[in-house]
């Protein structure tokens, strides 16, 4: 899904899915900096780049299926399907951990099964991206790369 602007073709799926997969990481990273220096503000920021990441994810996610769908004439072959079904994971883990944290943010508070549980859904979103990047590049680059 491309805009025309003058001569420059905008790829807003590119945008939106770079935007949303960086900040993911940032935000765990944010979330770690919160163990080490028990500052509220890390975990603030950890929350809200969750919060931003989380709205930005269905955006990505309804321009890959434009995108999809316009470029590649919505052919039911693997790698779309798995892309689909992983984009579907990525957006259930960001909501879930978004959702968990926001309602509960005590959940760090100590070391609990929950709270294992909840660093365990957080830390699954980094091989989701990193594999949804994987994919997406042999699409954009092809197999040989």
């Amino acid at each position: 899904m491309a805009i025309k602007i003058g001569k420059h073709s905008i790829h807003v799926h590119s945008i939106c899915v770079h935007f949303t997969n960086a900040l993911y990481p940032v935000a765990l990273f944010f979330l770690i900096l919160s163990f080490f220096y028990k500052k509220d503000a890390s975990l603030f920021t950890y929350f809200h780049l969750m919060i931003i990441a989380t709205f930005s994810g269905p955006i990505s996610y309804i321009t890959g299926i434009i995108e999809w769908k316009k470029q590649y004439k919505g052919a039911k072959v693997r790698i779309f399907i798995r892309k689909q079904r992983l984009g579907l994971v990525l957006l259930g883990l960001g909501i879930g951990c978004t959702i968990w944290y926001g309602s509960h943010p005590d959940v760090l508070k100590d070391f609990s099964v929950l709270c294992i549980l909840f660093l365990f859904l957080n830390f699954a979103i980094v091989p989701t991206v990193i594999y949804l990047g994987y994919l997406g590049g042999k699409l954009v680059f092809g197999s040989a790369h």
